[in-house]
């Protein structure tokens, strides 16, 4: 999955991004959201800052990851992506005197995924930091993935949690619907 996705044209990329950002923003699962919690594309991921700009001007509040050392994260507010400095790993992410937002205020996780499967679970990157934040809200996730990862079955442990929704950039994939 990390050789397909490095092997993606630049151009490819760029007009999938685009189209998923623009299913995330016409589905219910945002209308709906008040508080979204949403990570911050590193280049190699499907981008969300056209998606946060838009979450932003929409009047939502926004959160991001702000990991911690013990393989924890917190949901911290933003208001801009101006706030953000590359933090653990090169990732952006907000200062620790942001605005902590409580699990139980969110609406939606926008989570990333190297590969999902159509019953909602997803491939993240090892690290468990959103396993161990699902844990912590009820809130729905949406996993962003490129169509041609998106498989008929991924390996599963059982802490894994489902995504509501996966988003290509072909379609919003509703899984808990037969």
């Amino acid at each position: 999955m990390l050789a397909q996705r490095a092997g993606q044209p630049e151009a490819d990329k760029l007009a999938a991004d685009q189209q998923i950002t623009d299913r995330v923003l016409q589905s219910d699962a945002y209308r709906r959201a008040s508080c979204i919690f949403t990570y911050v594309a590193t280049p190699q991921e499907i981008d969300t800052c056209a998606l946060i700009r838009q979450a932003l001007a929409d009047g939502k509040t926004i959160c991001v990851p702000l990991c911690g050392a013990a393989g924890e994260m917190s949901a911290r507010r933003i208001r801009s992506l101006d706030e953000l400095r590359p933090g653990m790993r090169g990732i952006l992410e907000p200062d620790d005197t942001a605005e902590e937002i409580a699990p139980a205020s969110i609406d939606l996780i926008i989570t990333p995924a190297l590969a999902c499967d159509r019953a909602g679970f997803r491939l993240g990157y090892g690290g468990g930091y959103y396993d161990r934040f699902f844990a912590r809200t009820a809130a729905a996730a949406m996993a962003l993935c490129a169509e041609v990862r998106l498989l008929d079955r991924l390996p599963r442990e059982p802490h894994d949690r489902r995504c509501r929704w996966i988003t290509t950039e072909r379609r919003v994939l509703r899984t808990d619907e037969e």
